[in-house]
């Protein structure tokens, strides 16, 4: 049940999202809380990674902006959760007096969690201070930076008003604004993090949508681990959104999964360096045992509901766990950790999944940074949080392939044709059966806002210096998340089911993205001009223009496990669609 305390056990809370609980604990505190009957499941924190000028015609973003009136974010807040924000670039700055200095800042507020123990807030107000006393983060009140570069250019994407050149590098939402917090990536503090922008925005009266740019693979894929309920939590009003990239190991061999109704099924694994880890997931109504053979000598086998301990071999010291707590409470199922350090040498690993009882589907992924699955694919790879129900998973494509550059003009063309997939982009479906990501978005090349603070190729930097140019998911989610922004600014009661329904409807399809919806490009590409007009058309009359009803069934009611769905189609109709949904509005199925 929801906890309203601002302690837990004794333990002072970090974040709330309702059932869920962020806590630093000792020990003898995680003793307590796994011996206690209030708690169902204690999920360790894990870090996550850090995953304009084209782009924002692209997605047809600019002809909003020239609309009668102007559509451009302003009222709503953007919250970028990333490396930091550079606070002075003039790109997220502007003249609130008339006298032709951007003196003013549209940066609500800045949180920096690495900063000591609790993490160092700032306000607007210290910003416009150091702002007027020419100060940044080395001599300034603010002593917030963004030495990677990361989250100053995906800000800059969402909301950059491109002020800072004759560039013309203008960001989605231009007039929205920014809610920053930089984060050390773990879990934990990213819902924090986003917890703490819903509550600036609600304390302004404001929407707001959040922007993680960031994941790993940590988890089970199905948007029950608690970092995505916890999400999921967060967004449950109207006025509330979260946009999340897909990940960049669409290219790469880090997925296996197999159904078995007995015997074995195996793969090998080519380790990168001195170790490598990965986690698989059975049914909780199965008994899969696991073997580990490295290159020489006998396997390590741990049955079901063991752990194996750490065993050494010629090649290296093996961990199996396999569910030696029993199934996960959040989905029912079975979750196995491989862990694989100190290798000598770089030959294959063989990994063996044995059905005893039961039989099903096992899923599994490297989660390390290094290694591969010989025979692997690439499928169901959607970083975690982007499984998470409810929020807005986004896949790239490439939109620019040639640009300037301060070491002369570059050309990567012959890699990155204009209009498909971008070849590291992620894809779905998650781990059960859902259609992800949502859309996709330009994500190769990108040029956005340059960190004064962070390094920046030649070859990648814009002749005026104050911008670079960047590829990933990581670059397309803040598309979207600028697209939301000005959807939230026509109409701030939308729920984000309403704004999935709204980007997914009216998205481009084309040559390029083939039939949809599918795993790898969702239902398509981002279409703000789209979306937005769709948002502001007018209400038809009482009387005309409404949709012809639809006679539904559905048997058995109420349905345990499945049911079948019936329609009836009106004579004379020439296009229908039947949505199902679930009782919390989020929609599950979709045809026409």
């Amino acid at each position: 049940r929801p906890v309203s305390a601002a302690r837990f056990l004794g333990i002072p809370i970090r974040v709330n999202t309702g059932t869920i609980l962020g806590m630093t604990v000792s020990v003898a505190d995680l003793r307590l809380l796994a011996s206690s009957r209030e708690v169902i499941y204690v999920e360790p924190a894990w870090r996550t990674r850090p995953t304009l000028d084209v782009s924002v015609q692209a997605i047809r973003a600019d002809e909003v902006h020239r609309a009668a009136p102007p559509v451009t974010g302003h009222g709503v807040i953007v919250g970028i959760i990333d490396t930091g924000i550079d606070y002075l670039h003039l790109d997220f700055r502007y003249d609130g007096n008339g006298d032709g200095t951007e003196e003013s800042s549209r940066i609500v507020a800045i949180w920096d969690q690495t900063w000591g123990l609790l993490g160092a807030k700032y306000t607007r107000q210290q910003i416009e201070s150091d702002i007027a006393l020419g100060y940044g983060p080395e001599r300034g009140a603010v002593r917030q930076g963004d030495a990677d570069g990361h989250g100053t250019h995906v800000a800059g994407i969402a909301a950059g008003d491109g002020s800072s050149s004759s560039s013309g590098f203008v960001g989605v939402a231009p007039s929205a604004e920014i809610v920053a917090v930089k984060t050390s990536f773990y879990t934990t503090d990213i819902l924090s993090g986003v917890d703490y922008i819903f509550r600036q925005a609600d304390a302004l009266g404001r929407p707001a949508v959040v922007n993680l740019s960031l994941g790993g693979h940590n988890g089970p894929h199905d948007g029950t681990s608690l970092f995505e309920q916890g999400l999921t939590e967060l967004i449950g009003r109207p006025g509330r959104a979260i946009v999340v990239s897909a990940g960049n190991e669409g290219d790469q061999s880090i997925h296996v999964g197999a159904t078995l109704r007995g015997g074995t099924d195996s793969f090998d694994v080519d380790p990168e360096g001195t170790e490598f880890e990965m986690t698989l997931w059975y049914p909780g109504g199965s008994r899969f045992t696991v073997s580990v053979s490295p290159p020489a000598g006998p396997p390590v086998v741990t049955a079901s509901g063991a752990n194996s301990g750490y065993v050494t071999t010629p090649n290296g010291l093996v961990y199996v766990d396999n569910a030696s707590s029993g199934t996960n409470p959040s989905n029912g199922d079975h979750e196995v950790l491989i862990r694989v350090t100190n290798i000598v040498g770089g030959a294959r690993w063989r990994i063996g999944i044995t059905d005893i009882e039961g039989g099903g589907r096992f899923d599994g992924w490297i989660v390390s940074d290094s290694g591969t699955i010989a025979g692997g694919d690439s499928s169901s790879t959607i970083d975690e949080p982007g499984n998470a129900r409810g929020v807005i998973t986004v896949g790239a494509y490439n939109s620019k392939s040639a640009w300037p550059s301060k070491a002369g003009e570059q050309d990567y063309g012959a890699r990155y044709p204009l209009g498909v997939l971008s070849s590291f982009s992620s894809q779905g479906p998650t781990r059960d059966g859902r259609t992800k990501p949502e859309v996709c978005a330009p994500g190769a090349w990108v040029y956005s806002a340059l960190s004064a603070t962070s390094p920046s190729a030649s070859v990648f930097e814009h002749p005026d210096g104050v911008h670079t140019i960047s590829l990933g998911t990581s670059m397309a989610a803040p598309h979207v998340t600028g697209a939301v922004a000005l959807l939230f600014s026509i109409d701030s009661r939308q729920t984000v089911y309403e704004v999935i329904d709204l980007l997914t409807e009216t998205a481009m399809r084309d040559s390029m993205t083939g039939s949809v919806p599918n795993p790898r490009w969702g239902w398509g590409k981002l279409d703000v001009a789209a979306a937005v007009a769709e948002q502001m058309a007018p209400e038809p009359p009482n009387g005309t223009g409404e949709p012809t009803p639809i006679a539904i069934g559905v048997e058995p009611n109420p349905a345990s496990g499945s049911a079948v769905f019936t329609a009836e189609i009106p004579e004379g109709v020439e296009t229908a669609e039947l949505r199902v949904y679930t009782v919390s509005c989020e929609l599950v199925f979709r045809t026409a």
